[in-house]
């Protein structure tokens, strides 16, 4: 039995007849490097140009999206606003607007577990990781001290941003790709392509079902499937999906393994072998969700993720020499066993 969640989470068994429309589409698959990582489509369309078009235009969004959000390239918008917006509050475009603001309402929910300005304490990251090398107490220190998320002014009526404090940066890593997603997602859409899949990096945004399905398989990365849990997948449409862990990125210094999900309240990556799985209505709140639900404690992770409508969430944590996994209410049962 396949599972489909819906927008509200709800199970849905759907008949597997096709309609004449159905019966007319090809399945093409298209991909491309983008900030930083693989952004892969899937979709159905009824013929070649139709869906080599619509792939185009949405590697383009991808693009256009890039150059506002990017804290690697110098002229973006998002650096600019760096620059700029700590003198007095500066301009945005929509999405850089709309993208903050998602990003206020996540730190908000999780209490600074998710954090956009964050950027000061990625740079010692990455600095970590190219030396070997944990910051000192000074390091992170004045790093922290430029990392509170209450410090981001936004004025919907004049969409401005304002820094309040010199020296702030923002880093849109844990909510950009999810966001981009979204926007891919919705220009299929909006070109006659129900049914499509947008996968950028760990984030997954889902059109209707192909064909005679019932949903989009997606595969969930964890930890422990060497250790005799078996992996999972999962069976979802018109819905979201993001993993965060740290079985890709990560740096060791000493015999530690530091994560680069970094601890907003400590500066530092978490540490221990985890992942956490969220389900949402849209790819940047899953995204932003997975990011902060790695950085709090399970037991208010659970409380938050059953408060929102439409999240459902999944835990893998490591005990000592035993894997445990948690989950939220409403998460599809493929991936749970005991808690």
């Amino acid at each position: 039995m396949l599972i489909s969640l819906s927008l509200g989470l709800s199970l849905i068994l759907l008949a597997c007849h096709l309609s004449a429309r159905d019966q007319r589409l090809k399945r093409y698959e298209f991909s491309l490097p983008r900030m930083g990582t693989i952004f892969r489509i899937e979709l159905y369309s009824p013929d070649d140009a139709t869906a080599s078009k619509a792939a185009d235009a949405a590697f383009a969004r991808a693009e256009e999206l890039e150059q506002i959000m990017s804290d690697y390239r110098e002229d973006s918008e998002l650096m600019r606003l760096a620059r700029e917006g700590v003198s007095a509050p500066f301009p945005v475009s929509n999405d850089l607007y709309d993208v903050l603001a998602k990003s206020i309402r996540i730190s908000q929910l999780s209490r600074g577990a998710f954090d956009v300005t964050i950027s000061p304490l990625v740079e010692l990251w990455r600095n970590t990781r190219k030396t070997g090398r944990l910051p000192d107490a000074s390091e992170l220190a004045r790093a922290r001290a430029l990392v509170d998320y209450r410090n981001l002014e936004l004025d919907a009526a004049r969409r401005t941003v304002f820094l309040k404090r010199a020296g702030m940066k923002l880093d849109l890593g844990a909510i950009g790709k999810g966001y981009a997603a979204d926007q891919m997602l919705a220009l299929l859409q909006s070109r006659g392509i129900r049914q499509a899949m947008v996968v950028a990096g760990g984030e997954v945004a889902l059109g209707a079902p192909p064909p005679g399905k019932a949903g989009w398989r997606v595969a969930i990365d964890t930890p422990d499937t060497g250790t005799g849990n078996p992996p999972c997948a999962i069976v979802l449409h018109d819905a979201a999906v993001s993993t965060s862990g740290n079985s890709r990125q990560f740096v060791e210094v000493a015999g530690k393994r530091f994560s680069h999900i970094i601890d907003p309240s400590t500066g530092l990556g978490l540490q221990g072998a985890a992942s956490t799985t969220v389900i949402a209505r849209d790819s940047a709140t899953a995204d932003a969700l997975a990011t902060a639900l790695s950085v709090m404690p399970v037991a208010d992770g659970i409380r938050l993720a059953e408060s929102l409508a439409g999240v459902a969430a999944f835990w893998v944590r490591q005990a000592g020499s035993e894997w445990k996994r948690y989950y939220s209410r409403g998460f599809p049962p493929a991936c749970l066993g005991p808690k």
